[in-house]
């Protein structure tokens, strides 16, 4: 897999280790969801463009223990009642096997 990371003044992304229990296929964006944690498992859903998805769809399935390499946006979303409405995405940028 192509390295995803072209910009050399970032050298540091988020990564979490978890079970692929989702992979949801979509038109523009597509979902990974992991189940993380040890005493306290909890689902982590995780957003990846449609182009990156359909490369890695080959590689990893349900059950596969991954290492998913993210970065995190967020954005104002409209509201009826005025109030700032912020909604945070984890946008996926590499996944890897996990031992």
């Amino acid at each position: 897999m192509e390295e995803f990371n072209k910009n050399e003044k970032q050298h540091n992304f988020n990564q979490i280790k978890g079970v692929i229990t989702e992979l949801n296929d979509g038109d523009k964006f597509c979902s990974l969801t992991l189940m993380v944690g040890h005493e306290n498992p909890r689902p982590v859903n995780l957003v990846i463009k449609k182009l990156v998805f359909d490369s890695y769809k080959e590689l990893h399935r349900v059950g596969d223990k991954v290492l998913v390499k993210f970065y995190l946006s967020s954005r104002n979303k409209p509201s009826h009642d005025e109030k700032p409405r912020w909604g945070t995405m984890a946008n996926v940028l590499q996944i890897d096997k996990a031992d």
